[in-house]
């Protein structure tokens, strides 16, 4: 049982941090009650008056700059509502389906591979990322896309990173057929990192 923060367009993915500034909302009295738990919380995108079943258990922390910042640690369901008053929820933790792990590092290579030619083709840094865990290469690349909210909360309810990393996949193929039709144009091309 954790207090729950609802985040307002915004998804927390594990392994990624969220300043909770940029989250929608103040932090508040959930912050507070999450001390009593070690600072843990359950994040999960809001939709509305609800939030969304799968969500990511968080570590509340304040950062060097004096923000606060939710550290998404591994992905969670959503069981049941115990308390309105502060909102507390009991979850489970939703952990990855196992895969084979020849298969898994076969997609680990190629999703890297494509990844870093696509950050380069942009004129964007090679990405710190490895490409030995697919787990964690999934979420980077999620976080790194750029993509809505809702899409995001798409791939964290994927239930294992095979199908995610395949997914993504997907959409960096779409993203490089984007790019080499807008190349002709790039030196046009605004703040926008991702076309």
């Amino acid at each position: 049982m954790l207090p729950l923060y609802p985040l307002q367009d915004a998804v927390l993915l594990p392994g990624e941090r969220c300043s909770l500034a940029e989250a929608g909302r103040s932090p508040g009295v959930i912050v507070e009650r999450a001390r009593g738990f070690g600072g843990a919380v359950v994040a999960s995108l809001a939709d509305g008056e609800s939030v969304h079943e799968i969500g990511v258990t968080a570590i509340v922390s304040g950062d060097v700059d004096g923000e606060t910042v939710l550290y998404g640690v591994s992905r969670c369901r959503l069981l049941s509502l115990v308390s309105e008053e502060v909102a507390m929820v009991r979850a489970e933790r939703f952990p990855e389906r196992p895969a084979a792990e020849q298969r898994q590092a076969t997609v680990a290579r190629l999703l890297h591979t494509r990844y870093q030619r696509l950050r380069i083709r942009l004129g964007r840094e090679a990405a710190a990322v490895t490409s030995s865990d697919l787990t964690a290469l999934t979420w980077k690349v999620t976080a790194d896309l750029g993509m809505p909210a809702e899409q995001q909360q798409g791939f964290l309810n994927v239930p294992d990173p095979l199908t995610r990393g395949r997914l993504l996949l997907l959409a960096l193929r779409e993203l490089e057929r984007r790019e080499r039709f807008l190349h002709p144009w790039a030196h046009l091309r605004t703040t926008t990192p991702w076309n």
